[in-house]
């Protein structure tokens, strides 16, 4: 008897719910979790528990607590308990609080269930950590006169770099930016690529139509004193010649950073003629011919504070007219999809470590795995290839 009471406390508190998400946003996998409205929605899954008495159960109640995260000590606390729920929904599970979440805020939440067959609760998630953007990004790009979309039709401009000056009268709490470079860019501060992995930003659209900006919390970018961003531009498929559009190309950048201090004081840096630029070493790129590259056009730190380049004319962008058509009701949004990635971190394999966790592996646990290293550059080589009446077909082997 007392053996079987031992056992059943033991067994009485459970994992906590796993592979959980904020609207279609992997919290797992997700660094840097925007969530881009004022109403999330919740999904996660019941762990699975090893006793043999507990089969065929399903969830009987959740509880989610939400709260702010105080950045400046202008923010308000907010805090939202929605205690208690008896309900078997585990996905697109509904925001309730009476107030809806604000721009440009930080948030956690943590959510714990409830099944059949059991009294106690599960154990409590680990707090998530997430924030809100800007919510209507189109409106505020439009009306603020000085944020410009800048290139040139001189020259082809596809390096852009500015430098700016954080003052230290106040702790640095948050960096926020916001980029779309058009086709494609890549984003540097202070001399390194900004989330190396990620590629083709922003996502292919009908631009005239709807753009994409993306977001980044590059807070542990900046320091007080001098910083640098820098922009490289390509054609990707905002061009003539890929895409056969006349209103298509040149490539055009517009970027925003928001810094806020401890003292609630606020710094913002926008896309303006205050920017230079020059053509890179990249004199052509085409999505389908590939780049023509001439190295001695190559410039170490063009990113960093302090650069100076006496061999190349680094000259005022123009301002550029937005790819957006107003009478075709185009919008700017925030791009919300996961992005494409090529690298280390690109590949997510959920494993069960034993019978009530689950994770997903990093790179080393998978250069660990036989037959599936990602050293080698990380490329994916065919080991067999064959040929049908329906196609071609390749067995791929990671290396």
């Amino acid at each position: 008897m007392y053996l079987f009471f031992l056992w059943s406390t033991i067994d009485a508190r459970w994992a906590s719910p796993f592979d959980v998400r904020i609207d279609h946003h992997k919290a797992d996998i997700t660094h840097d979790l925007v969530i881009n409205t004022a109403r999330p929605r919740f999904s996660w899954k019941i762990s699975r528990l090893d006793n043999l008495l507990y089969r065929n159960v399903q969830q009987a109640a959740y509880q989610l607590q939400l709260q702010s995260i105080q950045i400046t000590e202008r923010d308000n606390r907010f805090e939202c308990d929605s205690e208690r729920v008896n309900s078997s929904q585990s996905t697109h599970v509904s925001y309730t609080c009476q107030s809806d979440l604000l721009s440009s805020k930080y948030y956690r939440f943590r959510v714990r269930v409830w099944i059949t067959k059991l009294e106690e609760s599960s154990e409590w998630t680990n707090w998530i950590r997430f924030r809100t953007p800007i919510f209507n990004l189109h409106e505020y790009i439009i009306r603020n006169d000085n944020l410009l979309w800048i290139g040139s039709t001189k020259i082809n401009m596809n390096e852009l770099r500015k430098e700016f000056l954080v003052p230290n009268d106040s702790p640095l709490k948050s960096a926020i930016a916001y980029i779309s470079g058009l086709g494609y860019y890549e984003f540097y501060l202070n001399g390194f690529k900004v989330d190396s992995s990620r590629k083709l930003d922003p996502g292919w659209t009908t631009y005239e139509k709807r753009t994409l900006l993306v977001s980044f919390d590059v807070s542990t970018n900046i320091t007080t004193g001098m910083n640098a961003v820098g922009v490289k531009l390509g054609n990707g498929w905002y061009s003539q010649e890929q895409h056969g559009e006349f209103n298509y190309g040149p490539p055009r950048l517009i970027f925003i950073l928001f810094i806020l201090f401890e003292n609630g004081g606020e710094m913002q840096i926008f896309s303006d003629q205050t920017w230079t630029g020059r053509e890179g070493s990249i004199k052509h790129d085409s999505v389908y011919s590939g780049e023509m590259c001439d190295s001695r056009n190559d410039r170490s730190n063009w990113s960093r504070a302090g650069f100076n380049d006496s061999l190349s004319a680094w000259i005022m962008p123009e301002s550029m007219p937005s790819p957006i058509n107003i009478s075709r009701n185009g919008l700017i949004v925030l791009q919300d999809m996961p992005p494409i990635r090529a690298g280390s971190d690109a590949l997510h394999l959920e494993v069960e470590i034993d019978n009530q966790h689950q994770r997903y592996l990093n790179s080393e646990d998978i250069g660990k795995i036989k037959g599936a290293s990602l050293t080698d550059g990380g490329i994916l080589k065919p080991v067999a290839m064959w040929q049908s009446d329906s196609g071609m077909f390749s067995v791929l082997e990671m290396k």
